[in-house]
């Protein structure tokens, strides 16, 4: 034992202080927080540090045509009107007015809808007007009929019993022949009623 380097000679010393800064600088390494990419989420990094990880991509909303904006107004317009919504109902049926008369020429379902709106808004020369129309290339349309009918009840009730007649008598002929009628066939049985109840009601000289 009398051969060994002594522990505290010069040279033993110089190998601790190398040996310490080699575990200093590993330690330092280890303890780095490298900064995560966020910039480029899409670049596929291979090192230095946690990846962040994107969002899975969405399909974008289907651009919505003229069209689908104006039968959403129309019912929303027609959802305020007919469940008492006034300020709701001012505010929307003259926006989707306007969304249909911006796409003319109409076909019947967008007459029909027109019609109802003008109906609801109080133009009721505006909506008898538009139901003519529908009644001028198929005068045994069901919905032409019925918003010529609910447009003339006040003015014109003979020429308003004339139409729910019509459309009464048309009724199960009519059915299927057109899609529109598949939107609102919701709609027939209150136009049912409401054309029986006003044929009831309807003046004695009303034209039978």
């Amino acid at each position: 034992m009398g051969d060994e380097k002594a522990p505290q000679s010069p040279d033993y010393r110089l190998a601790l202080w190398i040996g310490a800064a080699v575990l200093v600088g590993v330690a330092i390494m280890i303890g780095v927080d490298w900064p995560t990419e966020v910039s480029d989420p899409a670049r596929n990094a291979t090192g230095g540090g946690a990846q962040a990880v994107a969002p899975p991509p969405t399909a974008p909303a289907p651009a919505q045509s003229p069209r689908m904006v104006a039968d959403q107004l129309f019912n929303q317009a027609m959802m305020a009107y007919e469940t008492g919504q006034t300020p709701q109902a001012a505010a929307l049926l003259p926006q989707a007015v306007t969304a249909y008369q911006g796409l003319e020429p109409l076909d019947a379902d967008g007459l029909f809808h027109l019609a109802s709106l003008q109906y609801a808004d109080g133009d009721m020369a505006g909506s008898r007007a538009t139901a003519d129309r529908i009644l001028a290339t198929a005068p045994s349309h069901l919905l032409g009929l019925a918003a010529a009918a609910r447009a003339s009840e006040k003015s014109a009730p003979n020429e308003a019993k004339d139409f729910w007649q019509r459309y009464l008598a048309a009724f199960d002929e009519q059915q299927g022949r057109a899609p529109e009628y598949g939107h609102h066939q919701q709609m027939f049985p209150i136009l049912n009623s409401r054309a029986n109840e006003f044929i009831a009601r309807a003046p004695v000289d009303a034209k039978p």
